[in-house]
């Protein structure tokens, strides 16, 4: 049991943060709008310097895997395959069944991944997981835009994917870190103080503002396709793609950023999508907010478990 407070203590500031943010709102000391602009601030200007300091920091030529990234992709767009199988199988209502879908392969992998891995690993072993997302965020962009438009009359546009990807700020800001390690430069003092400032700033402010933007609505008549979901994201995927992961030699930095993206929450921007998409929005909303909640459980539980295999 001695690795059980170490995983409290990995997983609990996470719930800390966002209950202040919701507390910020209740008080009215921040409103929706205010929290509407940090987080289009955090997600364009914040996350980037957060991924591009990490890669910078990190020995992007011992710490890179090309393989660990084929298979974080493999698996991600083979439970998107699998599911996009299953679901239609036990919901007949169209707009759940995106949304569904959605929920079980799209996690909150930079909110999570980051302020997690940073918490198990050493600065020096963030590069991976920043490289990760970097990948797997746009990729789960991608696969949300065709979930919600095979259910629904959107058509998929191929051309405006592949730019979105390209002008996507943490692709960018990855990249740009990437080049620079590999390039050998070396920021000035000054310059590489306030790029840490801003880093150490990133998680706190995007776990409050994501706090401060979850909507508690009453529960709809969507109850077991909700219950349904969080098993599959929280329990389901996590356990079969960590066996995966394990039984391919998976550990440490290359398996924390696994589990974050396997057994994350879903994100919260898959409300926003669902409802531009003709998903149905309540469900989406009560997807992120239920699989975030039960998250705080489950990830402590599987942080305990790979602590005391040896494994992270």
């Amino acid at each position: 049991m001695e690795n059980f407070p170490i995983a409290l203590n990995a997983v609990m500031p996470l719930l800390l943060y966002m209950l202040i943010g919701q507390g910020l709102l209740r008080a009215r000391l921040l409103d929706g709008t205010t929290y509407q602009n940090l987080n289009n601030a955090i997600f364009r200007f914040f996350l980037p310097i957060n991924l591009l300091m990490n890669v910078y920091e990190a020995d992007v030529r011992s710490t890179f895997r090309v393989d660990v990234l084929l298979f974080a992709v493999g698996l991600t767009l083979s439970i998107f395959f699998l599911f996009a199988l299953f679901i239609p199988r036990i919901e007949k209502d169209n707009a759940k069944r995106g949304v569904m879908l959605q929920g079980t392969f799209r996690s909150n992998f930079v909110l999570f991944g980051l302020p997690i891995a940073t918490s198990l690993l050493s600065e020096s072993q963030l590069g991976m997981t920043s490289i990760l997302i970097a990948v797997i965020v746009p990729l789960n962009n991608v696969l949300s835009v065709v979930a919600l438009s095979i259910f629904s009359d959107h058509k998929i546009q191929p051309g405006r994917i592949l730019l979105d990807i390209l002008k996507n700020p943490m692709f960018i800001g990855t990249i740009i870190g990437i080049l620079i390690s590999l390039s050998g430069l070396k920021f000035p003092l000054f310059l590489d103080d306030t790029l840490s400032g801003i880093k150490g700033l990133v998680t706190p402010l995007a776990l409050i503002v994501m706090g401060g933007t979850f909507r508690f609505d009453a529960l709809n008549n969507a109850r077991i396709q909700l219950a349904m979901t969080v098993f599959f994201k929280l329990v389901l995927i996590p356990i079969i793609g960590l066996t995966l992961a394990v039984l391919y030699g998976l550990t440490r930095e290359n398996l924390v950023p696994m589990m974050t993206m396997l057994g994350g929450p879903t994100a919260v921007s898959s409300y926003t999508m669902a409802q531009q998409m003709g998903g149905d929005p309540d469900l989406a909303s009560q997807i992120v907010v239920f699989t975030t909640i039960f998250s705080m459980f489950s990830l402590v539980v599987f942080i305990t478990v790979l602590k005391s295999l040896f494994l992270i």
